[in-house]
């Protein structure tokens, strides 16, 4: 069993260099930052991510890695934890359609909290994210784990192992032990705790952040792997294929970060065409909740399965949801974060129209994934007419980006909300002033404690 694929990607974590990256991949990877801070900054201030932060000082956490939750520091691992459990709690972060999973999230809070530990540079750290998010979402397109797992803990922690041990410094050879160590210690996550708005969901994206950070602190300490346990793990136990191929093609040519997507809606990815095509159905026939009686969405496979509950144990679970994150979209006109608080999901006029929604499997639809995730709604009125509107993909996919100022939009109400709107203006120059020699510590600075 050749693992050859192995050496070839240590190789390019290791090698690969600031002067390597084009001038669009340093600009994808800047909105990428920009973004996933974003999310964190606003997931942090939910009360369970405070409770975690909490709980890691009471333990003794020190270092120089700072929690998003409450400005302060501790060690590296905890603080990859803390960011990355913030970073999905709103459901709201990237990802990427391909790899069928929200790469930035998986490794960005490793990266960037082994960076401040490290003291390297903001362009080290931002082409150290790049070669983290370029192995980790080729290796989740290598496998698709079992359909009853969900993918926060798994894959994701590959890439983010291997561009954490090359911000230690480590050889390619640790690089690839430190791979090999973290594929073992993927996670059993379960698909049915997000869809029932389990928060222990969250904790799969922090325990697999702090997992990347331990990886090559456990080689330094003198663990081994096997010669490949990562095609093993993603072949065999959490996944039944893996593509060695596709594990390394086009490393260093093709950016998968360019095929990255952005959300603007504050619920599962699998359904968002179907809340922009009842978007565009209330904007064009001036529609509200009270009009409709009922509604229909047909849709491929994963929605159809997976997101069908109408009555949400919780926030969380209503994300989760197609029939309520629908019937809030349809009598609030939007699918924010805003519209997903306890007292808006148990309005009556949601809970009706929630109801009153059928999800329906369709085989030709689900013939177009994962290109397109379609969805096609039908309003049913009380005036007796019936109107449709069908969407390929959502909003922020590769073929229907958002705009830049969709995107700092996004951004200033999300980091706004927490840290006033002089810091996030000053947070986006710090990033989009990132280079090769840039200071870290002048963006840490600005997501500290104010001062």
């Amino acid at each position: 069993m050749s693992s050859s694929y192995l050496d070839r990607i240590a190789q390019f974590a290791a090698g690969l260099r600031w002067a390597d990256l084009p001038p669009q991949v340093v600009d994808r990877t800047q909105w990428l930052l920009l973004d996933s801070i974003a999310v964190m900054v606003a997931g942090a201030r939910e009360p369970r991510v405070g409770a975690l932060c909490a709980m890691l000082r009471r333990r003794g956490s020190q270092g120089q890695s700072h929690f998003f939750g409450d400005g302060t520091r501790g060690d590296a691992a905890d603080a990859a934890m803390v960011n990355a459990t913030a970073a999905c709690a709103h459901v709201l972060d990237e990802g990427h359609k391909y790899a069928r999973g929200h790469v930035g999230t998986y490794v960005l809070p490793a990266v960037l909290a082994v960076a401040q530990e490290r003291e390297v540079s903001s362009g080290d750290m931002l082409t150290a994210l790049v070669a983290a998010y370029e192995i980790s979402a080729r290796m989740g397109m290598a496998c698709r784990v079992r359909e009853s797992m969900h993918p926060s803990g798994t894959w994701g922690t590959l890439g983010a192992a291997a561009a954490v041990a090359r911000l230690m410094g480590m050889n390619e050879s640790d690089i690839r032990q430190s791979m090999n160590v973290a594929a073992p210690m993927t996670l059993a996550t379960s698909w049915q705790a997000a869809t029932q708005g389990a928060t222990v969901r969250d904790l799969y994206s922090g325990q697999g952040a702090a997992n990347a950070v331990m990886a090559p602190r456990w080689v330094q300490a003198g663990f081994t792997g096997s010669d490949d346990d990562v095609s093993h793990v993603f072949g065999h136990v959490s996944a039944e294929h893996f593509d060695r191929e596709v594990a390394q093609a086009g490393l260093g040519s093709q950016w998968e970060l360019m095929r990255s997507y952005f959300k603007i809606h504050a619920c599962c990815r699998n359904f968002q065409s179907g809340i922009d095509a009842a978007l565009d159905l209330c904007k064009r026939h001036g529609l509200t909740g009270s009009d409709i009686v009922s509604v229909r969405a047909d849709t491929f496979a994963a929605p159809a399965r997976d997101n069908i509950e109408p009555r949400p144990a919780n926030v969380l679970a209503a994300k989760e949801s197609f029939p309520v994150s629908l019937a809030l979209t349809l009598v609030n006109g939007r699918c924010d974060q805003s519209v997903f608080t306890q007292a808006h999901v148990a309005e009556p006029e949601v809970a009706r129209l929630a109801a009153a929604c059928t999800v329906k499997f369709d085989p030709e639809l689900d013939a177009l994934a994962p290109e397109q995730r379609p969805s096609r709604i039908t309003l049913s009125l009380r005036d007796g007419r019936t109107v449709s509107e069908y969407a390929a993909v959502a909003r922020g996919d590769p073929s229907r980006p958002l705009t830049t100022q969709e995107l700092e939009a996004k951004f200033d109400e999300l980091v706004g909300a927490g840290l006033g709107a002089a810091r996030a203006s000053a947070i986006k120059q710090a990033v989009r002033d990132i280079d090769e020699r840039a200071a870290l510590g002048n963006l840490m600075r600005l997501l500290g404690p104010a001062v």
